[in-house]
């Protein structure tokens, strides 16, 4: 098949026929230029979607469940003959909207993001200096102000004062290294996109932090991993927890993502995008 160009969108918003979608997976497989296409396409939603989708009312869902059981006021014959109109436009808008959250759930899960299983071992050994695989002969140095523009978070600061010294790219497998160091302790923030493959977790341990689950295999140094959007992010340090979780929080995870309401959000943004396309 030919280039997907306008098509590259569509794609990644699972908005292609079934029998589409298999011919563009079979391209991808081939074709590197569309593939990366596909890639930061993939990358600029993650990116945009790090925007906090506002929380509604913690009542709101269950307002409207007891709609239905909250006995009807009496009212006159004239009254009711008055707002019989009104009632009706109402539950019409009513049943609209409930059926626009429903789709919007359902588009707002729909994104395909192949699973990637992070190298933690060699990232490891690359933190520790144990085996001569070096992220000078393994990556290429890279321009972090552009990388953070297509969607590679590469602050200049991270977990308060530990500051950036390297940014490199690996193009085989895909992987963005951003090194950092406070002078004594230093933390390595892998990038890779892709969905967080979990068999590959035997060995770490589910923690809640900084508002979103990540997976920690503790140690020297200490393994953080977890997934958002279409990105994995690893973190391989020797700081302590607390300067880990001020690391994580400044990155983008899966708060909103994993809720329902920013599922919704989620979808709602797509099904405007696609309106305004």
């Amino acid at each position: 098949m030919a280039h997907l160009g306008a098509d590259v969108a569509a794609y990644v918003d699972g908005q292609l026929s079934a029998s589409a979608m298999r011919d563009v997976d079979a391209h991808l497989q081939v074709c590197e230029d569309c593939e990366r296409a596909v890639r930061q396409q993939r990358l600029i939603k993650s990116r945009m979607g790090t925007v906090a989708t506002p929380e509604p009312p913690a009542d709101l869902i269950d307002t409207l469940t007891r709609l239905s059981t909250v006995p009807a006021a009496k009212a006159s014959w004239w009254d009711r003959l008055c707002h019989a109109r009104s009632a009706t436009v109402g539950i019409a808008v009513l049943g609209a909207s409930m059926a626009v959250l429903a789709v919007a759930y359902v588009i707002g899960g729909s994104e395909r993001f192949d699973e990637v299983r992070p190298g933690y071992d060699d990232y490891a050994s690359e933190f520790i200096g144990a085996t001569a695989r070096t992220l000078a002969a393994t990556y290429a140095a890279a321009d972090p102000d552009h990388l953070d523009a297509e969607g590679w978070p590469c602050h200049e600061v991270l977990a308060g004062d530990m500051h950036r010294t390297m940014v490199v790219y690996d193009r085989t497998s895909d992987v963005v290294a951003v090194s950092y160091t406070d002078g004594t302790r230093r933390l390595r923030l892998y990038e890779q996109a892709g969905r967080l493959d979990r068999r590959a977790l035997r060995d770490f341990e589910r923690r809640a932090v900084a508002g979103t689950h990540v997976w920690v295999r503790q140690g020297t140094p200490t393994v953080v991993t977890w997934d958002r959007d279409g990105m994995v992010f690893t973190i391989v340090s020797d700081a302590d927890l607390d300067r880990l979780v001020l690391a994580i929080s400044q990155l983008p995870v899966g708060t909103s993502a994993d809720s329902p309401w920013g599922r919704i959000g989620g979808g709602i943004d797509r099904m405007t995008s696609w309106a305004a396309a």
